[in-house]
């Protein structure tokens, strides 16, 4: 039974990652919002507003340090609140409201991530206030504070299920490991005791046809060892070296006829492969059927996941592993799901307060940005973690075909005393995304990355209909506002996963440990009952047995004995 420590672990580790993912989105996304409503202001001759967009800076950097010390504050009353800061400054600031709006939406991110579609109350919340503040006062009503905390709550469910189906496969993963290096260790354990030059079994082995007598059977008791290797079956995880030594022992122990032996001899990423006990089965099954002998090279050209479909070569041999027919749980990964959500944010460039694309190329943008999102689905439930690469790739590529297609179709030169930049829309999804895969990535592709990314935006700043001005950069706040959340969210993952990583090394630790001692014990038992029979059995034919023979049997069987003696007292440590 899984030890049950880990999940309660997984428990602390998901309640801190997903708070402090709460607050760090919470200061970014509110300080971008802060920052476009001053510069729009100043930019249209308000300057008395652009001074109190700046000042509530302070009031979002203190509210920040306040709940990031573990000030509880109300959800009722945070929310009051939000919907107070929207409502007053869409009245004061005017269309557009997207950033005014904007400060919502890491509150209902938040609410979201940690009680989940209940997160979904809190942009009906807002947007009702707003709403009933713009009709009160004349002014003109918008679906951005419907539409922006909106986004923050679906984003705040999504994430949620990431980190939770990734807790959830860790701990799969990690039990299988525990499962396959304590059976790993078994086998070592056997091995100290039966496997060497002159050992006890082999002694044992020896003496036993001396005891021959006509009317007895000759054969060893340790006979039944053998019979075990054959009938032992595997009822968890293995790891694909261990399950082809396994299974190569019992085949050789099975016929004295040395022509029909086999030695695997596993390459590259076998060591490391773990196997379900159904993919054992089957490669068992096959090997049956295929009867190798010789030496046989053993190669995994393409190690997938534990629980996929494996693919391996047996010497010039292709075979396949079916993926496991129980229900298990899917590697998922962010990249599918941020390429998904920036899909559905080109919808917005269709918005005319934001680009004015029309909408078929609006359209079309969303669906071939769903199905790359689809198709990096797909790939990653192949390939896991190594399929960031390409994914990372397809992403920028769908990046580049949105900014330059909204750039050339927009028909909104401006918002707010501001520029229009729609081709930044791409950093929204591909920043993020870059920051969580790049890590994993060759240099040579994370510069590759970067060059991308300098060439998209080099390209369509080229595009745009009228010149760039000093505080058109503000529009980089909201990518930078995601990316430097993101980044900080991988730090505190990598660092929840390497405190996780050393409880599971310990169970790991564990689990080797009894299945080092388990086989040393198993095989030390079989060779006590065996010399005990063959003392019996001395003892019952003495007068029948040869007399020239007796010293030699006494000799054995004493040296049995005492070795037996000093294999129980060692207390094994545990196999390198």
């Amino acid at each position: 039974m899984t030890d049950p420590r880990p999940s309660l672990r997984v428990s602390r580790a998901a309640e801190r990652a997903l708070r402090f993912a709460a607050t760090r989105f919470f200061l970014n996304l509110r300080l971008a919002s802060r920052v476009t409503v001053g510069m729009s202001a100043a930019t249209t001759g308000r300057p008395w507003l652009a001074v109190a967009a700046f000042a509530c800076v302070l009031y979002d950097v203190l509210y920040y340090l306040a709940l990031r010390r573990g000030l509880r504050i109300p959800l009722p009353v945070r929310l009051a609140l939000d919907a107070a800061d929207v409502s007053v400054w869409s009245m004061l600031y005017g269309a557009p409201l997207d950033a005014p709006s904007l400060v919502a939406a890491p509150l209902a991110f938040e609410t979201a991530l940690l009680r989940g579609a209940t997160g979904l109350l809190a942009p009906l919340v807002v947007c009702v206030a707003a709403s009933t503040v713009l009709l009160a006062t004349g002014g003109q009503l918008s679906p951005a504070p419907l539409l922006w905390p909106g986004f923050g709550a679906v984003g705040g469910l999504l994430f949620s299920r990431y980190l939770e189906a990734r807790l959830r496969q860790r701990l799969r993963t990690a039990e299988a490991e525990r499962q396959a290096a304590r059976s790993q260790a078994e086998l070592a354990g056997r091995h100290s005791v039966a496997v060497g030059a002159d050992t006890v079994v082999d002694l044992l082995t020896r003496t036993w046809p001396l005891l021959a007598v006509p009317g007895k059977p000759a054969a060893s008791p340790l006979s039944a060892w053998r019979q075990r290797l054959s009938e032992e079956t595997a009822d968890h995880a293995e790891y694909l070296a261990v399950a082809l030594l396994r299974w190569e022992q019992r085949h050789n122990l099975a016929s004295p006829d040395l022509s029909r032996d086999v030695e695997f001899r596993p390459t590259g990423g076998c060591s490391s492969l773990l196997l379900t006990p159904h993919q054992v089965s089957v490669l068992e099954e096959l090997l049956v059927r295929l009867a190798p002998t010789g030496t046989v090279t053993v190669t995994v050209p393409r190690p997938r996941p534990l629980g996929l479909r494996q693919d391996l070569h047996l010497g010039d041999r292709a075979v396949s592993l079916p993926a496991d027919e129980r229900p298990h749980t899917p590697p998922f990964d962010p990249g599918p799901a941020m390429i998904g959500l920036g899909a559905l944010g080109s919808l917005g460039h269709a918005y005319p307060d934001m680009d004015g694309v029309p909408l078929p190329p609006a359209l079309g943008l969303t669906a071939s940005g769903l199905a790359v999102a689809w198709w990096a689905h797909r790939r990653v439930m192949a390939r896991g973690t190594s399929a960031h690469g390409v994914v990372l790739a397809a992403a920028l590529g769908f990046g580049a075909v949105d900014a330059l297609v909204s750039t050339a179709f927009m028909q909104t030169l401006e918002s707010g005393g501001l520029t229009r930049l729609p081709y930044l829309h791409f950093l929204l999804f591909a920043g993020p995304l870059a920051v969580m895969y790049l890590r994993d990535l060759s240099a040579a592709r994370r510069w590759g990355t970067l060059a991308a990314t300098g060439a998209i935006l080099a390209a369509c700043t080229a595009l745009l209909p009228v010149p760039l001005h000093l505080a058109d950069v503000t529009a980089l706040s909201w990518p930078l506002a995601f990316t430097a959340g993101t980044s900080s969210l991988r730090d505190l993952l990598d660092e929840e996963n390497s405190g996780f990583d050393e409880e599971l090394a310990r169970a790991r630790a564990a689990a080797v440990s009894e299945g080092y001692r388990g086989g040393r014990a198993d095989v030390l038992l079989l060779v006590r009952e065996a010399a005990e029979e063959a003392r019996r059995r001395l003892t019952q034919d003495r007068t029948a047995l040869d007399p020239v023979f007796l010293p030699e049997i006494e000799r054995r069987l004493t040296e049995v004995d005492h070795r037996l003696a000093t294999l129980q007292q060692v207390t094994p440590g545990r196999p390198a």
